[in-house]
């Protein structure tokens, strides 16, 4: 039996929710801007670049302060 897609390793988990398809972590895809459904409350959730790994990774490059 193999696992599911999403718990194979190199795949990213929270963007392969965010986008509805599965993101290999070479991807590094933007999620920044897409709106996702919180499953316990059901409420809209938008990701904002502090969520957004490439986005957040372009903001340390220079190192922290």
């Amino acid at each position: 039996m193999t696992a599911p897609l999403l718990v194979r390793p190199g795949v990213w988990l929270v963007a392969s929710a965010a986008l509805g398809r599965p993101v290999t972590a070479a991807e590094n895809p933007h999620i920044c801007g897409t709106t996702v459904w919180e499953t316990t409350s059901g409420q809209p959730y938008k990701y904002r670049a502090r969520d957004c790994a490439p986005c957040t990774a372009k903001a340390t490059k220079g190192g922290r302060p």
